[in-house]
């Protein structure tokens, strides 16, 4: 199947007609039927029966549009890509972050840097940190940020700064003082996160050294669920301070968790990167953020005198 083809399939398929499918494309009815006809003949089976002045998909064409209706998916981006490229007038970065990361520096970072550049843009993904490597290496990010330094000759990494751990609750644990232990979480009602990343394993580590045993009533994937869980009173859960701290934690109680290690944030990229001065901008902009952050976090943890 050719490109041309494909297209024309995908359309008739989804317009039911000859009619809508050429409207769709901007293009003459004649031109379509031409296309489907040939294509038909190419494979050796109908695509199409007549009934009642629309056209109704055979099982063999059922059974094609899975995969045509993926791969025109991949065409539509590969467009897309080419217009996004041909429309650039400044740097671009291609940015894989981790989803708790994504809600408070990812954002800062861009605006900070269209504001020394406000031609310069980007292409942002969340990415879990099992996934991270694998998109360097495939090149669908230029620059990941996550938990991890990568011991590895094909990749660099940045350390970029270090973070906390926070429990958030819905009500107010103790007064006049923002700091707390983990033994709060013993046979208590506890969000769990099921999460394979380094964070989550260390949660689960930290809490079985302390012997401290919570009542997981709830267990979910992510921490934008967990803190809206937090919000209904369902119980205490454990997140990192820039998760806590962005905007999903206003109006919760916040507390440093202080028998938690700290854990790393690193930048990492190809050792072959093609543009360090890049690199270098993206990794100063943000270590001066998560400096920011800290101070500005620091700030609400610590009691006045």
């Amino acid at each position: 199947m050719r490109l041309r083809q494909i297209e024309i399939f995908y359309h008739v398929y989804r317009a039911g007609s000859i009619s809508g499918a050429a409207r769709n494309l901007n293009v003459s009815q004649p031109s379509v039927s031409k296309v489907l006809r040939h294509l038909e003949d190419q494979l050796g089976f109908d695509l199409f029966s007549r009934e009642k002045g629309r056209l109704i998909a055979t099982p063999e064409a059922q059974e094609l549009y899975s995969d045509v209706e993926h791969i025109y998916d991949q065409i539509r981006m590969l467009r897309r890509s080419a217009s996004n490229i041909r429309n650039r007038r400044g740097g671009h970065l291609r940015l894989g972050i981790l989803p708790a990361l994504s809600l408070s520096v990812a954002p800062e970072l861009i605006a900070r840097m269209r504001q020394s550049d406000p031609l310069f843009s980007f292409e942002l993904t969340t990415l879990h940190s099992a996934e991270i490597a694998k998109d360097l290496y495939e090149r669908r990010s230029g620059l990941c940020i996550g938990y991890e330094k990568f011991e590895d000759p094909r990749l660099r990494s940045f350390h970029l700064g270090e973070g906390r751990f926070v429990l958030v609750s819905g009500d107010a644990i103790q007064q006049d003082k923002r700091r707390i232990d983990s033994s709060i979480l013993h046979e208590t009602d506890f969000i769990g996160m099921r999460e394979t990343g380094p964070l989550g394993a260390l949660i689960g580590d930290v809490l079985s050294t302390q012997e401290v045993e919570p009542l997981e009533v709830v267990t979910t994937h992510t921490y934008h669920m967990a803190l809206s869980l937090v919000r209904k009173r369902v119980g205490y859960a454990i997140a990192d301070q820039y998760t806590a701290f962005s905007h999903l934690g206003t109006g919760l109680h916040r507390y440093m968790l202080d028998d938690f290690p700290t854990f790393q944030i690193y930048a990492n990229v190809l050792a072959d990167h093609a543009d360090d001065e890049l690199v270098d901008h993206t990794v100063a902009t943000l270590r001066s953020i998560l400096n920011e952050f800290d101070e500005t976090i620091s700030s609400l943890v610590t009691p006045h005198p």
